[in-house]
């Protein structure tokens, strides 16, 4: 990436400004009493009927999450402690937001490149990310797949945040995600990727590039 201008940078949620998605689910599981493996087959089974993978359901709107959870309990054989329609409650219980990570996005925002937020979301879920993400002015536009039937690494969803946050000619785009396959995708699509394996590491990458600021003079 080195010597290449970036216009507009797209940042995903859970697992790049919150701890490892891993880490929720570990606690899905301990709160429930059914060990991630089941319940990660169990989600398998209920989005294989549509025809989709993991979380899919419900990142694309398709479920609401009573109607998953429900689905999901009786693919179990490990009757759950919890009640999972109140999945969320579990999934984002004390889970803190990358605070350093925002803060370095919006160094980046205020030099005038445009930052969005770029994720497979569950409409559920979103109370918890707005309360996370509350007092933080750092987005100029949010790309959430339960609203617009699209999710990572769909080729069509870098395709559509391409219409709402399009990159001046000559410059590029980049996504920061904690998925190998999203960022492949993305890459793909013709955007730069930073795959996230931690806060210092993404933010050093991101100190390494240049943008383009308002007045399209570059920074490093």
């Amino acid at each position: 990436m080195s010597g290449t201008t970036v216009g507009v940078v797209w940042s995903d949620f859970g697992g790049v400004l919150t701890p490892p998605v891993a880490q929720a689910a570990e606690q899905v599981a301990a709160a429930s009493g059914v060990p991630w493996p089941e319940l990660a087959a169990a989600a398998e089974q209920v989005a294989g009927r549509l025809g989709l993978r993991g979380l899919g359901p419900l990142e694309l709107g398709i479920l609401s999450q009573r109607e998953w959870a429900d689905q999901l309990t009786t693919c179990l054989s490990t009757t759950p402690r919890i009640d999972l329609r109140r999945w969320d409650e579990y999934w984002y219980a004390d889970r803190p937001v990358g605070q350093a990570l925002l803060d370095e996005l919006q160094r980046i925002a205020g030099h005038g490149v445009p930052v969005g937020l770029l994720t497979n979301s569950v409409a559920e879920w979103e109370p918890h990310r707005a309360r996370m993400l509350a007092g933080q002015d750092v987005f100029t536009a949010a790309v959430k797949s339960h609203e617009i039937q699209l999710a990572k690494p769909d080729p069509a969803i870098f395709r559509y945040a391409d219409t709402v946050l399009p990159a001046p000619d000559g410059q590029r785009t980049l996504l920061i995600d904690d998925d190998p396959a999203n960022c492949a995708a993305a890459e793909h699509h013709g955007w730069l990727t930073i795959h996230h394996h931690s806060t210092p590491d993404t933010i050093a990458q991101l100190r390494r590039l240049r943008f383009t600021t308002a007045s399209t003079s570059c920074w490093p």
